[in-house]
């Protein structure tokens, strides 16, 4: 084993060395960061206004599990539709709105991809070339003050404040994943579509029973990623759904709002508990997104 990782090393060239040096201290700040939030998410609020930022909480406070117990109960945000009276969400609620809008959010979005896709790469019919290459535009060309309009067609079309109406706003084909997609299914072979069609199966049942299942590493590596950017996602919450607020929503508000009262360790704990579900997913589904990541790019 230690002949093994000495000939590894040798083997390293000058690049490697740099390189490997640099993502272990990016590594290592991140873990460093980490360690000083858990710290002090510990504390009790006099000992970390007191100075002891740093450090070990101070025998005479002590650890102080009990913030987290207090942020579940206690983390609250107001809201007000017009015409009504304000009404607090308290982080369990929030916890469901965060958990809706990212699993109905990441369907309709990867539904509406994967369909594009599959039928760009496999189908040949007029115009399949200007959305492909409509896809490839949009993710060049930044687009740029168009949400005070798709906030205003929200409204009309009576999408506002509702995770469905975000989830339909969703439904657009150009982004990566896209052209991830549309690399799957054109690498595909049209032979079992074809066995399929002499056993009588139409288009969407080759669609869904034969070329879908074929690529369900990649759909299921997508839809991972999707659900932790969602779940993350603050500002569509805030502009589209503002009476719906999900916990992201509710911590960027709190953040920086110094008339609640709430302490810095508690804000940290209130931090830390968002993540929870985040790190369970990781662990449990860890084997399948690492391994349908490789060389940069996602394989089924």
């Amino acid at each position: 084993m230690k002949n093994t990782i000495r000939n590894k090393c040798k083997q390293m060239d000058a690049f490697t060395w740099i390189l490997f040096i640099v993502v272990s201290l990016y590594v290592l700040s991140l873990i460093v960061m980490l360690g000083f939030g858990v710290l002090n998410s510990l504390k009790y609020w006099v000992d970390f206004q007191r100075g002891n930022i740093f450090g070990l909480p101070k025998k005479e406070y002590g650890w102080c599990f009990s913030n987290y117990v207090t942020v579940f109960k206690d983390f609250m945000l107001e809201v007000r539709a017009p015409g009504t009276m304000p009404r607090n969400v308290y982080m369990p609620e929030m916890f469901f709105n965060s958990l809706l809008y990212a699993v109905v959010v990441s369907l309709f979005s990867i539904a509406s991809q994967i369909m594009v896709a599959y039928a760009v790469a496999k189908y040949n019919f007029r115009f399949k070339n200007l959305i492909h290459i409509t896809a490839i535009i949009v993710l060049m060309i930044p687009v740029i003050g168009s949400l005070a309009s798709e906030v205003q067609i929200a409204k009309a079309l009576h999408l506002y404040n509702s995770v469905i109406g975000i989830a339909i706003m969703r439904c657009k084909y150009p982004g990566i994943y896209y052209l991830i997609f549309y690399a799957m299914f054109k690498n595909l072979p049209w032979t079992y579509a074809e066995a399929a069609q002499i056993d009588g199966a139409g288009h969407f049942k080759i669609f869904s029973k034969v070329m879908l299942p074929m690529v369900r590493g990649t759909v299921s590596a997508v839809f991972i990623l999707q659900f932790i950017a969602n779940w993350n996602d603050y500002t569509t919450p805030m502009v589209f759904a503002p009476l719906k607020p999900t916990i992201s929503y509710g911590l960027f508000m709190y953040q920086n709002n110094q008339s609640t009262g709430m302490s810095i360790p508690l804000k940290l704990s209130a931090g830390f508990l968002s993540c929870i579900p985040i790190v369970v997913l990781f662990i449990i589904f860890r084997n399948k997104i690492t391994g349908n990541i490789t060389a940069g790019g996602i394989k089924g």
